[in-house]
């Protein structure tokens, strides 16, 4: 019988839905499987599903070492971030995207391969902006990480779960007990790796762009978890600059 390309099509997209579905029971279990397919749905409405989780810091955590990975993990210097974060545009070492975390005091910890920066994740202390005039804030002693990276050349070797592990034994010196991250329920992958590095998924945001302004929704388990949605009060202020001797590792 003659098939359209129409027809080839619709039974390709059947059977990429039917693997990721199968796939998202499988690693996940059903609740995940749920909030996957209704956010696929909700990006058509302007709706938005985050999945919260937490990663416990383990201060004597002795595995994921970099040193043992032939790397070196450190808060990134005010030069250092200058010196990387140089490109006009992008995911990665965007410097429009470096100041702005900078003017809020967020930090920066990297990992590093032969003085090359392979990995990094910003650390917001107080609130870091998600969209238009909301924020995100996670309360002491929980740290809210965002933005990690990966360099396309040294991804599969671990890094992120070998950053994440470092960077906590930092900040734990500072009184942090665990680091909070937000994942959009539909994106699969880095869902799989924080279930795969053991990282508890505590809950879910739902947050929808209306025409004048973005509302949202928060489970309890976010609420416990010190993860919270606000509006926007102002305007970051460049407080970073007045204090160079706060990014010293």
């Amino acid at each position: 019988m003659f098939r359209t390309p129409e027809s080839h099509s619709d039974r390709s997209r059947l059977a990429n839905i039917a693997s990721s579905v199968t796939l998202t029971v499988k690693r996940l279990g059903w609740l995940h499987t749920l909030l996957w397919s209704s956010a696929s749905l909700g990006r058509r409405f302007s709706t938005h599903i985050f999945v919260v989780a937490i990663h416990p810091i383990d201060e004597d955590e002795g595995r994921d070492d970099p040193s043992a990975a032939g790397l070196e993990g450190h808060v990134l210097t005010l030069d250092e971030i200058l010196g990387f974060f140089t490109r006009s545009e992008g995911y990665g070492y965007s410097r429009a995207f470096a100041i702005d975390a900078l003017a809020r005091g967020d930090r920066c910890f990297g990992l590093f391969e032969d003085k090359r920066l392979v990995w990094y994740c910003w650390y917001a202390r107080e609130s870091a902006p998600v969209f238009d005039d909301v924020d995100v804030v996670s309360g002491f002693p929980f740290l809210y990480a965002y933005n990690a990276h990966t360099d396309a050349a040294y991804r599969g070797r671990g890094l992120h779960r070998i950053g994440v592990v470092a960077s906590g034994r930092f900040f734990a010196r500072e009184g942090y007990r665990a680091i909070t991250a937000y994942m959009e329920a539909h994106n699969l992958p880095p869902l799989i790796a924080a279930r795969a590095m053991g990282e508890r998924f505590v809950g879910f945001v739902v947050l929808r762009r209306g025409a004048n302004r973005v509302r949202w929704f928060a489970t309890h388990g976010c609420r416990d978890a010190t993860f919270r949605i606000q509006r926007r009060a102002s305007e970051a202020s460049l407080r970073w600059a007045a204090d160079e001797n706060w990014w010293a590792s």
